[in-house]
Protein backbone atom coordinates (compact mmCIF):
# COMPACT_ATOMS: atom_id res chain seq x y z
CA UNK A 1 0.00 0.00 0.00
CA UNK A 2 2.95 2.28 0.75
CA UNK A 3 4.38 1.68 -2.49
CA UNK A 4 1.40 2.92 -4.38
CA UNK A 5 0.91 6.16 -2.50
CA UNK A 6 4.40 6.73 -3.47
CA UNK A 7 4.22 6.16 -7.39
CA UNK A 8 0.35 8.10 -7.34
CA UNK A 9 1.67 11.06 -5.26
CA UNK A 10 4.23 12.25 -8.67
CA UNK A 11 1.17 11.22 -10.72
CA UNK A 12 -1.69 13.64 -8.96
CA UNK A 13 0.51 16.68 -8.65
CA UNK A 14 1.22 16.57 -12.36
CA UNK A 15 -2.12 16.44 -13.10
CA UNK A 16 -2.71 19.49 -10.94
CA UNK A 17 0.07 21.47 -13.15
CA UNK A 18 -1.57 20.20 -16.29
CA UNK A 19 -4.96 21.39 -15.22
CA UNK A 20 -3.86 24.93 -13.75
CA UNK A 21 -1.32 25.15 -16.75
CA UNK A 22 -4.69 24.86 -19.26
CA UNK A 23 -6.56 27.37 -17.35
CA UNK A 24 -3.70 29.91 -17.79
CA UNK A 25 -3.99 29.41 -21.62
CA UNK A 26 -7.64 30.29 -21.82
CA UNK A 27 -7.39 33.85 -21.97
CA UNK A 28 -4.93 34.29 -24.30
CA UNK A 29 -7.11 31.71 -26.51
CA UNK A 30 -10.22 34.20 -26.07
CA UNK A 31 -7.60 37.31 -26.85
CA UNK A 32 -6.77 35.27 -30.51
CA UNK A 33 -10.72 34.46 -31.41
CA UNK A 34 -11.15 38.13 -30.63
CA UNK A 35 -8.08 39.81 -33.11
CA UNK A 36 -9.05 36.82 -35.62
CA UNK A 37 -13.06 38.28 -36.08
CA UNK A 38 -11.75 41.68 -36.41
CA UNK A 39 -9.59 40.73 -39.06
CA UNK A 40 -11.12 41.24 -42.51
CA UNK A 41 -11.78 38.19 -44.66
CA UNK A 42 -12.67 39.56 -48.29
CA UNK A 43 -10.89 40.90 -50.84
CA UNK A 44 -10.61 44.66 -49.48
CA UNK A 45 -7.54 46.79 -50.09
CA UNK A 46 -7.29 46.36 -46.15
CA UNK A 47 -6.69 42.63 -46.43
CA UNK A 48 -4.39 43.06 -49.02
CA UNK A 49 -0.96 41.18 -48.27
CA UNK A 50 1.85 43.43 -50.42
CA UNK A 51 4.76 41.51 -51.76
CA UNK A 52 7.93 43.28 -52.42
CA UNK A 53 8.59 43.52 -56.18
CA UNK A 54 11.43 41.95 -56.74
CA UNK A 55 14.26 44.30 -58.40
CA UNK A 56 16.26 43.73 -61.06
CA UNK A 57 19.17 46.55 -61.72
CA UNK A 58 19.22 45.19 -65.67
CA UNK A 59 16.07 46.32 -66.21
CA UNK A 60 15.91 49.37 -63.86
CA UNK A 61 13.70 48.05 -61.35
CA UNK A 62 10.81 47.34 -63.73
CA UNK A 63 8.12 44.67 -63.63
CA UNK A 64 8.39 42.05 -66.26
CA UNK A 65 5.31 43.91 -67.54
CA UNK A 66 6.68 46.79 -67.70
CA UNK A 67 10.34 46.22 -68.72
CA UNK A 68 11.99 49.06 -69.89
CA UNK A 69 14.29 46.27 -72.51
CA UNK A 70 10.96 44.79 -73.77
CA UNK A 71 8.04 45.72 -75.96
CA UNK A 72 5.01 45.93 -73.50
CA UNK A 73 2.59 42.90 -75.00
CA UNK A 74 -0.47 45.23 -74.73
CA UNK A 75 0.41 47.51 -76.87
CA UNK A 76 -2.66 47.13 -79.13
CA UNK A 77 -6.06 45.34 -77.46
CA UNK A 78 -7.37 43.85 -81.03
CA UNK A 79 -6.26 43.78 -84.63
CA UNK A 80 -7.27 46.76 -86.59
CA UNK A 81 -7.85 48.43 -89.99
CA UNK A 82 -5.23 50.25 -91.84
CA UNK A 83 -7.84 53.12 -91.99
CA UNK A 84 -8.04 53.02 -88.40
CA UNK A 85 -3.85 53.90 -87.57
CA UNK A 86 -3.39 57.61 -86.45
CA UNK A 87 -0.82 58.96 -89.26
CA UNK A 88 1.76 59.76 -89.79
CA UNK A 89 3.61 56.33 -88.10
CA UNK A 90 6.67 57.71 -86.54
CA UNK A 91 9.44 55.13 -86.21
CA UNK A 92 11.77 56.40 -82.69
CA UNK A 93 14.17 53.67 -82.89
CA UNK A 94 17.74 53.30 -83.20
CA UNK A 95 19.84 52.53 -85.93
CA UNK A 96 20.23 48.97 -86.56
CA UNK A 97 16.85 48.08 -84.69
CA UNK A 98 14.70 47.19 -88.25
CA UNK A 99 14.23 50.50 -89.67
CA UNK A 100 14.78 49.53 -92.91
CA UNK A 101 13.25 46.40 -92.65
CA UNK A 102 9.98 48.62 -91.27
CA UNK A 103 10.52 50.59 -94.38
CA UNK A 104 10.21 47.61 -96.80
CA UNK A 105 6.92 46.57 -94.92
CA UNK A 106 5.27 49.79 -94.96
CA UNK A 107 6.26 50.62 -98.35
CA UNK A 108 4.89 47.07 -99.26
CA UNK A 109 1.25 47.36 -97.38
CA UNK A 110 1.07 50.89 -99.84
CA UNK A 111 2.02 53.66 -97.31
CA UNK A 112 3.82 56.30 -98.66
CA UNK A 113 6.99 56.04 -96.54
CA UNK A 114 10.54 57.49 -96.61
CA UNK A 115 13.68 56.30 -95.17
CA UNK A 116 16.87 59.07 -93.91
CA UNK A 117 15.98 60.64 -96.62
CA UNK A 118 13.20 63.02 -97.14
CA UNK A 119 13.67 64.45 -100.78
CA UNK A 120 17.08 65.86 -101.23
CA UNK A 121 17.83 66.44 -97.53
CA UNK A 122 18.44 64.27 -94.67
CA UNK A 123 15.06 63.66 -92.27
CA UNK A 124 16.65 64.63 -89.70
CA UNK A 125 18.30 67.76 -90.42
CA UNK A 126 14.83 68.67 -91.89
CA UNK A 127 13.12 68.28 -88.72
CA UNK A 128 15.72 69.98 -86.30
CA UNK A 129 15.83 72.80 -88.70
CA UNK A 130 11.83 73.17 -88.57
CA UNK A 131 12.20 72.99 -84.51
CA UNK A 132 14.66 75.37 -84.04
CA UNK A 133 12.58 77.72 -86.34
CA UNK A 134 10.07 77.30 -83.70
CA UNK A 135 7.53 75.28 -86.78
CA UNK A 136 6.14 72.07 -86.33
CA UNK A 137 8.61 69.21 -86.87
CA UNK A 138 7.52 67.53 -90.13
CA UNK A 139 6.46 71.15 -91.99
CA UNK A 140 10.63 72.55 -92.90
CA UNK A 141 9.79 75.08 -95.72
CA UNK A 142 12.91 74.25 -97.43
CA UNK A 143 12.01 72.86 -100.64
CA UNK A 144 14.60 70.12 -100.91
CA UNK A 145 12.84 68.65 -97.60
CA UNK A 146 10.06 66.00 -98.71
CA UNK A 147 8.51 65.89 -95.07
CA UNK A 148 5.05 67.58 -95.75
CA UNK A 149 1.68 65.19 -95.58
CA UNK A 150 3.81 61.58 -95.59
CA UNK A 151 2.58 58.52 -94.37
CA UNK A 152 5.36 57.38 -92.79
CA UNK A 153 8.92 58.16 -91.22
CA UNK A 154 10.55 54.98 -90.69
CA UNK A 155 14.09 56.77 -89.82
CA UNK A 156 14.23 60.01 -88.92
CA UNK A 157 17.31 60.68 -87.55
CA UNK A 158 20.73 61.08 -89.52
CA UNK A 159 22.62 58.35 -87.39
CA UNK A 160 24.75 59.25 -83.64
CA UNK A 161 25.59 63.02 -85.38
CA UNK A 162 21.45 64.25 -85.09
CA UNK A 163 19.39 61.35 -83.18
CA UNK A 164 16.13 63.79 -83.42
CA UNK A 165 13.81 61.49 -81.45
CA UNK A 166 16.19 61.31 -78.70
CA UNK A 167 17.34 64.75 -78.47
CA UNK A 168 14.04 66.32 -79.43
CA UNK A 169 12.03 63.88 -78.00
CA UNK A 170 9.14 66.27 -76.29
CA UNK A 171 9.14 68.49 -79.39
CA UNK A 172 8.09 65.49 -81.32
CA UNK A 173 5.45 64.58 -79.70
CA UNK A 174 3.71 68.27 -78.98
CA UNK A 175 4.43 69.38 -82.50
CA UNK A 176 2.98 66.73 -84.20
CA UNK A 177 -1.33 66.67 -84.27
CA UNK A 178 -1.95 63.13 -83.38
CA UNK A 179 0.65 60.12 -84.46
CA UNK A 180 1.37 56.70 -84.55
CA UNK A 181 5.01 55.84 -82.91
CA UNK A 182 6.55 53.01 -83.69
CA UNK A 183 9.12 51.86 -80.94
CA UNK A 184 11.28 49.06 -81.48
CA UNK A 185 13.25 46.44 -79.34
CA UNK A 186 15.86 44.09 -80.21
CA UNK A 187 18.61 41.82 -77.81
CA UNK A 188 21.14 44.26 -76.27
CA UNK A 189 23.88 42.15 -77.01
CA UNK A 190 22.70 41.41 -80.51
CA UNK A 191 22.46 45.67 -81.39
CA UNK A 192 25.86 46.33 -79.91
CA UNK A 193 27.15 43.53 -82.18
CA UNK A 194 25.24 44.78 -84.85
CA UNK A 195 26.48 48.45 -84.65
CA UNK A 196 30.31 47.77 -83.67
CA UNK A 197 30.15 45.54 -86.76
CA UNK A 198 28.60 48.37 -89.06
CA UNK A 199 30.69 50.70 -91.49
CA UNK A 200 30.46 51.94 -94.68
CA UNK A 201 32.98 52.79 -97.77
CA UNK A 202 30.35 54.89 -99.31
CA UNK A 203 31.24 58.69 -100.13
CA UNK A 204 27.94 60.15 -100.20
CA UNK A 205 26.84 59.70 -96.27
CA UNK A 206 27.04 63.02 -94.17
CA UNK A 207 29.70 61.42 -91.60
CA UNK A 208 33.51 59.52 -91.63
CA UNK A 209 32.68 55.80 -92.11
CA UNK A 210 35.73 53.38 -91.54
CA UNK A 211 36.06 49.80 -90.29
CA UNK A 212 38.03 51.38 -87.06
CA UNK A 213 34.88 54.16 -87.03
CA UNK A 214 31.72 52.24 -87.11
CA UNK A 215 28.27 53.03 -85.59
CA UNK A 216 28.86 52.42 -82.32
CA UNK A 217 32.30 54.15 -81.99
CA UNK A 218 30.17 57.14 -83.66
CA UNK A 219 27.50 56.68 -81.01
CA UNK A 220 30.38 57.07 -78.62
CA UNK A 221 31.58 60.57 -79.34
CA UNK A 222 28.13 62.12 -80.32
CA UNK A 223 27.25 63.66 -76.87
CA UNK A 224 23.54 62.39 -77.31
CA UNK A 225 20.78 63.14 -74.47
CA UNK A 226 21.24 60.37 -72.02
CA UNK A 227 24.49 59.09 -73.93
CA UNK A 228 27.07 61.46 -73.28
CA UNK A 229 31.09 61.49 -74.89
CA UNK A 230 33.22 58.12 -73.38
CA UNK A 231 29.78 56.46 -72.67
CA UNK A 232 28.64 53.36 -75.34
CA UNK A 233 31.83 51.08 -75.01
CA UNK A 234 29.67 48.08 -73.89
CA UNK A 235 26.20 46.07 -73.90
CA UNK A 236 26.17 47.55 -69.99
CA UNK A 237 26.12 51.06 -71.25
CA UNK A 238 23.94 50.83 -73.94
CA UNK A 239 21.62 49.04 -72.22
CA UNK A 240 21.13 51.44 -69.78
CA UNK A 241 21.17 54.24 -72.26
CA UNK A 242 18.00 53.06 -74.25
CA UNK A 243 16.32 51.75 -71.05
CA UNK A 244 16.33 55.41 -70.27
CA UNK A 245 14.94 56.35 -73.59
CA UNK A 246 12.57 53.70 -73.51
CA UNK A 247 10.90 55.50 -70.13
CA UNK A 248 10.82 58.52 -71.93
CA UNK A 249 8.96 57.96 -74.50
CA UNK A 250 6.22 56.16 -73.07
CA UNK A 251 5.36 59.41 -70.70
CA UNK A 252 6.20 61.70 -73.43
CA UNK A 253 3.44 59.20 -74.99
CA UNK A 254 0.53 59.15 -71.92
CA UNK A 255 0.48 62.55 -71.85
CA UNK A 256 -1.53 62.93 -74.87
CA UNK A 257 -4.34 60.35 -74.45
CA UNK A 258 -6.48 59.62 -77.34
CA UNK A 259 -4.20 61.76 -79.13
CA UNK A 260 -1.46 59.79 -80.07
CA UNK A 261 -0.35 55.92 -80.41
CA UNK A 262 2.72 54.06 -78.93
CA UNK A 263 2.92 50.36 -80.80
CA UNK A 264 6.36 48.91 -79.56
CA UNK A 265 7.86 45.45 -81.48
CA UNK A 266 10.56 43.20 -80.99
CA UNK A 267 11.79 42.75 -84.20
CA UNK A 268 13.38 39.43 -83.44
CA UNK A 269 10.39 38.04 -81.73
CA UNK A 270 9.21 35.26 -84.32
CA UNK A 271 6.07 36.08 -84.47
CA UNK A 272 7.02 39.91 -85.29
CA UNK A 273 5.30 39.21 -88.93
CA UNK A 274 1.84 38.69 -87.32
CA UNK A 275 2.27 41.02 -84.47
CA UNK A 276 3.03 43.80 -87.52
CA UNK A 277 -0.19 42.47 -89.50
CA UNK A 278 -2.11 43.26 -86.30
CA UNK A 279 -0.59 46.76 -85.55
CA UNK A 280 -0.60 47.40 -89.17
CA UNK A 281 -3.26 46.38 -91.13
CA UNK A 282 -0.55 44.83 -93.78
CA UNK A 283 -0.51 41.09 -94.58
CA UNK A 284 2.37 39.30 -92.32
CA UNK A 285 4.54 38.30 -96.08
CA UNK A 286 5.73 41.89 -96.06
CA UNK A 287 8.45 41.51 -93.01
CA UNK A 288 11.77 40.71 -93.66
CA UNK A 289 14.79 41.68 -92.36
CA UNK A 290 16.81 44.01 -94.72
CA UNK A 291 20.16 45.77 -94.41
CA UNK A 292 20.94 42.93 -91.95
CA UNK A 293 24.72 43.61 -92.39
CA UNK A 294 27.85 45.43 -94.34
CA UNK A 295 32.06 45.31 -93.61
CA UNK A 296 30.85 42.36 -90.93
CA UNK A 297 34.29 41.93 -88.23
CA UNK A 298 34.47 39.94 -85.41
CA UNK A 299 33.88 41.68 -81.79
CA UNK A 300 36.04 40.94 -79.42
CA UNK A 301 34.57 39.00 -76.31
CA UNK A 302 35.82 41.13 -73.91
CA UNK A 303 34.06 44.30 -75.26
CA UNK A 304 30.66 42.28 -75.05
CA UNK A 305 30.89 42.53 -71.10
Amino acid sequence: TSHAVETTAPLRRQQRRSRFLFLLTIPICFSILSLLKQAPLDNSPDSTVIVPEKKDDAEHSESDSESCLRPRSNNRDAVVKKSSLKLPIINLGMPKMGSTSLQSYLECGGYESVHWLCGGRYCGDCIEEAIQAGLPPFSSQDPKCKINNIDAYTQIDRGPENLVQVNYLHEIMAGVPSATFVLTFRNMTKWYVSMSNWWTDSKEVPFESTKDNTMRGRFEVANITGLPVGVGRNVSEFSHFYCEYVQRVRKEVAKYPGRHELIEIDIEDPTVGRQMEEAFGVNRTCWGHSNTGNHNDAVPADELQ
